[in-house]
């Protein structure tokens, strides 16, 4: 069985964008990934993209790894002798390409987790031929299970605090109207992250759900400080404790590689649930 965790790919054209280049951001990630890029990331370790297949219109599976190289000791000719070969572990990603969304099999032996992995997969769109010709910057977030801090907001006695952190508006992204403002004010003040918090005796749990949601469904993260009933001491929940993952069998199979990013797209639907456009 695979274990799947879900990611948001980000992509931010530069404002000096070539006109003879791809202009959207998913038509910027489909030409990277279409590259196949690789670069040295580490010292003898070489990443890669490999085995693009398209899965549908809008969705792309696809693997990402490692080549370095190794020695075996094995016996020949009556000698005990040192070979060397190259290694190349390598794991499972599948694309929804205008969500930006994807899913990245777990793989110990690249990365102790899925955002090592993650985080190796961004630094090679990063320095890609078509982020250069298209002065693109590539993020990649990992996004949060908002139905604990949902569950938590909507069983509260008392809410008395709310934070969530916030980043550069993405096209695709229907935040909440709320969200929008800030988004739109790291954007102009070229920055990456902010934070919005808010206090009150006993704030409105409904609004304070759809802007869980909207901090899930982006990558960002979000905090609320709670009673869960009269003599309950205030605690504290936070969105990033608990990271979307997806099981799946096998991608052997074409039709099991379509079957894993259905899912995929599900499951993100049930993220974004409220902030949903029509």
């Amino acid at each position: 069985m695979l274990e799947f965790q879900l990611f948001r790919v980000k992509v931010y054209p530069s404002g000096q964008m070539r006109f003879d280049g791809p202009q959207k951001p998913s038509e910027i990630l489909l030409e990277t990934i279409n590259l196949l890029p690789s670069a040295e990331l580490w010292r003898g370790m070489i990443w890669h993209l490999g085995n693009i297949c398209k899965l549908d219109e809008d969705g792309l599976y696809f693997r990402v790894g490692r080549t370095t190289k190794a020695k075996r000791e094995v016996y020949r000719g009556g000698n005990f002798i040192d070979e060397e070969f190259e290694e190349a572990p390598y794991t499972h990603v599948v694309l929804d390409i205008p969500t930006e969304v994807c899913a990245i099999a777990k793989k110990p032996k690249l990365s102790p987790s899925p955002k090592g992995i993650a985080n190796r997969l961004v630094d090679l769109f990063s320095r890609s031929e078509i982020a250069r010709y298209c002065s693109a910057n590539f993020e990649i977030d990992g996004l949060m299970d908002p139905e604990d801090l949902i569950t938590h907001l909507s069983q509260a006695y008392v809410i008395s605090k709310f934070s969530m952190t916030f980043s550069r508006p993405n096209p695709f992204d229907a935040d909440a109207d709320f969200v929008r403002p800030f988004s739109k004010l790291i954007n102009e003040a070229e920055g990456e992250k902010g934070k919005a918090q808010i206090e009150g005796e006993n704030l409105k749990p409904q609004l304070l759900e759809n802007l869980a949601r909207s901090a899930a469904a982006t990558g960002n993260d979000a905090m609320a400080r709670l009673q869960l009933d009269r003599e309950q001491k205030p605690t504290t929940i936070h969105l990033d404790k608990n990271p979307v993952l997806v099981q799946h069998e096998d991608v052997t199979e074409s039709e099991q590689k379509r079957n894993l990013l259905d899912k995929v797209r599900r499951v993100y639907k049930q993220v974004r649930g409220k902030i949903i456009s029509g």
